[in-house]
């Protein structure tokens, strides 16, 4: 039971693997683009779900959180490299998003050999603005609602709306100033840890 949370990490990030190579294949399917909306949808919210299940049955651990994160950053990442492959996206969007994610990763890293999480109680973020915008639920779940609209509308709008193609750009360039910025406070506060 206690192993449910982390075995929904495992399925969504080898969805989103599968599903990366499937529209590779063939990425001017409509059906593939449609269906890969649809799939988008539910690899993002098994995101929310592995939290809350492993709340509800008491089994979150320091351990949980970590691999929540790597699944979290190991996905997006997936479907960032997706888009910049079939030159959708901008590349230097993965360029930001790989050097946030490692510096962010790697601070943490210290962090957690003081006993300090990402996350909750044990949160390493000590400043109010910080911790709004790393922990919060607010954060986390505008942060997951925009990743979620602009990684699964990406398909919708090259599958057969591509008059929306600006407003995904937009949510794009949104979401990658909310990944910038939901960094900066982790580097700044993290400092100490050197």
């Amino acid at each position: 039971m206690k192993q449910i949370p982390n075995l929904i990490c495992i399925f969504r990030t080898v969805f989103a693997i599968w599903l990366a190579v499937w529209v590779l294949k063939d990425s001017e399917n409509q059906t593939v683009l449609n269906y890969a909306f649809w799939f988008t949808w539910i690899i993002i919210l098994l995101d929310g779900i592995d939290g809350i299940i492993a709340r509800a049955l008491k089994v979150t651990s320091d351990f949980g959180a970590f691999f929540d994160i790597a699944c979290d950053r190991i996905t997006e990442l997936i479907y960032i490299s997706l888009f910049v492959t079939l030159k959708w996206i901008p590349f230097w969007v993965l360029i930001v998003f790989l050097i946030r994610g490692i510096l962010v990763d790697g601070i943490r890293g210290f962090a957690n050999k003081e006993g300090k999480t990402a996350f909750g109680e044990k949160s390493m973020m000590k400043s109010k603005i910080g911790f709004f915008l790393t922990s919060s639920r607010f954060m986390r779940f505008s942060y997951g609602g925009i990743k979620i609209a602009a990684f699964a509308f990406m398909f919708l709008v090259h599958s057969n709306l591509p008059q929306y193609l600006n407003l995904e750009m937009f949510l794009i360039y949104l979401m990658t100033f909310f990944c910038v910025i939901r960094g900066v406070p982790v580097l700044i506060e993290g400092r100490k840890y050197f």
